[in-house]
């Protein structure tokens, strides 16, 4: 994605266009979804191949596709494998069909890390520094739990 210059203030807010509102609309209202857990989409009932809670998320893209992609977060209620977190990508062979389970804590820690780069983005999209943008990147350690 190549980075856009900021889109000015209008000088008289009463003059927006209506694809300025949208616009403006949607980013608030992804702002407000990531401080609440979103209900799931869908529950699967008992009969299903995986039972349990499942949040399907249609990716907006700026190219035109078919279909969106789209990714599937799943949490089984089999207590086999109730202790982990379900993930179908869009790049699966066999998306909303394969699955790869994640410990509860990297599901945790990849859905921050999506909610900080989203935060830098936007920022760096508006032309607006952070503070966070001068500090060093703390190196991964492998196998940390945290």
């Amino acid at each position: 994605m190549t980075r856009r210059e900021p889109t000015p203030a209008p000088a008289d807010p009463g003059h927006l266009t209506l694809g300025e509102i949208r616009t403006e609309l949607e980013r608030l209202v992804a702002l407000a979804q990531t401080g609440e857990r979103p209900r799931p989409t869908l529950v699967n009932p008992p009969g299903h191949p995986m039972p349990g809670w499942e949040w399907i998320i249609e990716q907006r893209t700026i190219r035109p596709f078919a279909r969106p992609p789209t990714w599937w977060v799943r949490t089984v209620d089999d207590p086999e494998t109730s202790g982990a977190v379900h993930v179908s990508s869009p790049d699966c062979a066999i998306p909303g069909e394969e699955f790869g389970a994640m410990f509860p804590t990297d599901a945790r820690r990849l859905g921050l890390a999506l909610i900080a780069a989203a935060d830098r983005a936007e920022h760096l999209e508006a032309g607006v520094p952070r503070l966070e943008d001068h500090r060093p990147p703390t190196p991964p350690t492998l196998g940390d739990p945290t």
